[in-house]
């Protein structure tokens, strides 16, 4: 936001009469390629509009006698009162209006520039000539009244049968920081507010309102800050439920610099809205067995993906179809039903999702391009297609787009090393150090491949660590421990977790590895590589 500022601000100065363009924003301000499409991308415009709110919220509570403005369907920065003009090109619009007030970072469609009416026409023309025009002008309102009313009565038939329903996300209300504090420290706080903002609204499984709205959602939480000191050095950050007022998560950031703030800020919206964070977790408290369409469904399928566990695979692949029979024009529920596709044609389990991965993931993309994991959906389908290029083109935006998810992280990196692509590995790495309760598959994937290069002892204490913490929940940290501790001539504790997970099979402990691991891996490729580790390790 800072770089755009100041893009705008020295555009601005130059004066050479060229209006900016969507285009040039994306591509000198923000870094994209010269192959940026604004056709069907709208990343400028969403940006300009973070931007644009960072500004009036800033200047609602700096009381100088001037401000930046960017207009409306404008990209251009203008210096002007601090003070609203009814008339101004800066005054409010039907956005600024406290009516009806959308959540912050939800994206519009795009609209017309407004162009400003014409002039009456002066009495030069006949007489005859003014009244064949003002006939002209009364069919043309009679013609959009009788089309509004057409419209009108069409929308309200349509609605009585056939009721708009939406997934009901949990709502997140950004508290202003409180505290007494200086002047001095006043631009801090409200960097660390809008960065919390603009963090969040990168997550599709929540939504994000300003204090002053008043969300109709089902759950409804505040995240609140206070400041610790006058200087506004360190900031305490609390995640309430708004109805019970229960204190859920708290957490002390430091920003006395502001990389230590970006990291500490990061970090707390990662615990927050991740997707096994603490509004996952606190929601799944509500809906423990409930696998209703929807929300409830989503919590669902995002536990099965953590833990694997095998019994709530039928109910939930059975809710997703129904959540997307329900709910087709939900971005992300189009992107989790992409991934639940997968799921079971893996279990040989076709027909139990209607539809094809590719169609729900460019459904997902197309209801909002701008969604991380509507775009992540496109690519692990590219991935699931072979077509690897694509899949990390695809893949990389995604990560651009939330670079916050480890989800999407994660499971960029193991598709790519899954295509020989070495560098996945960072990207794999990267999402466990950032989110400690990142998906067991990506800590499963990051041990194997240390295990590749000759690191037992590393693949051993990973594969360990999180074995201790959901014993038996991840397959691929139980083969890595298994072959590690083989490695290191620890064959006893070896034996031990491969004899848990043979009779977890229904095997004995002498069966052949083949024949074990082959319950569990489809991939006829992969299975021959662990046949061959498995001899190497000689459990018995």
């Amino acid at each position: 936001m800072s770089k755009l500022l100041r893009f705008l601000v020295d555009h601005k100065l130059q004066e050479d009469g060229k209006p900016l363009t969507a285009y040039a924003v994306a591509v000198d301000a923000l870094g994209r390629d010269d192959s940026f499409d604004t056709q069907i991308d709208s990343y400028p415009r969403v940006q300009i509009g973070r931007l644009r709110r960072m500004l009036d919220h800033f200047y609602l509570r700096e009381k100088s006698a001037n401000r930046l403005h960017i207009p409306y369907h404008h990209y251009e920065i203008i210096l002007g009162s601090n003070e609203a003009s009814d008339n101004g090109p800066d005054s409010a619009g039907p956005e600024d209006r406290p009516v009806a007030k959308p959540p912050i970072g939800r994206r519009e469609p795009d609209q017309p520039s407004a162009t400003p009416d014409t002039e009456q026409e002066t009495a030069t023309g006949s007489f005859s000539e003014r009244v064949a025009t003002s006939r002209l002008y009364i069919v043309a309102i009679l013609a959009a009244l009788l089309l509004l009313a057409g419209g009108a009565l069409f929308y309200f038939q349509k609605s009585e049968e056939e009721p708009e329903v939406a997934i009901a996300y949990p709502a997140i209300i950004v508290k202003a920081t409180e505290g007494i504090v200086n002047s001095s420290s006043r631009a801090t706080l409200e960097i660390v507010h809008s960065h919390l903002v603009g963090a969040l609204e990168k997550f599709d499984q929540v939504r994000v309102f300003d204090e002053n709205a008043d969300p109709e959602h089902a759950s409804q939480y505040l995240l609140e800050s206070s400041s610790l000191n006058d200087s506004a050095q360190r900031v305490q950050l609390r995640l309430v439920d708004s109805v019970t007022r229960e204190v859920i998560w708290s957490s002390r950031i430091e920003t006395a610099s502001s990389e230590e703030r970006e990291t500490g800020l990061d970090q707390a919206v990662i615990n927050i809205a991740g997707p096994y964070g603490k509004i996952a977790q606190h929601e799944l408290s509500k809906y423990r067995v409930d696998f209703s369409p929807g929300y409830p469904c989503v919590l669902q399928f995002h536990q099965y993906m953590r833990y694997r566990d095998e019994t709530l695979l039928t109910r939930v692949l059975k809710c997703m179809n129904a959540s997307a029979k329900k709910f087709p024009n939900d971005s992300y529920l189009m992107s989790v039903v992409a991934t639940a596709k997968n799921v079971s044609e893996k279990f040989d389990l076709p027909d139990a999702i209607e539809g094809s991965r590719e169609e729900f993931a460019t459904r997902a993309a197309k209801i909002d391009n701008n969604s991380a994991s509507a775009t992540f959906a496109v690519a692990q389908s590219a991935f699931y297609e072979g077509d690897c290029r694509r899949g990390q083109l695809w893949g990389e935006r995604a990560v651009g787009l939330n670079p916050l998810n480890s989800r999407i992280m994660g499971y960029l990196g193991m598709y790519m090393l899954a295509c020989d692509m070495p560098e996945g590995e960072a990207y794999a790495i990267k999402a466990l150090q950032m989110d400690s309760n990142a998906e067991l598959a990506i800590a499963a994937t990051v041990a194997m491949q240390k295990l590749r290069r000759g690191d037992a002892k590393a693949a051993q204490e990973l594969s360990t660590k999180y074995l201790d913490s959901i014993p038996g929940a991840a397959l691929g940290l139980e083969i890595s421990y298994i072959l590690s501790s083989a490695m290191l001539g620890e064959k006893e504790n070896a034996r031990q977790v491969w004899r848990q997970l043979a009779e977890r099979s229904g095997f004995s402990e002498t069966a052949e590895p083949g024949a074990v691991l082959g319950k569990w891996i489809a991939d006829p490729d992969l299975l021959r590589k662990l046949e061959a580790d498995f001899k190497i390790a000689a459990l018995y």
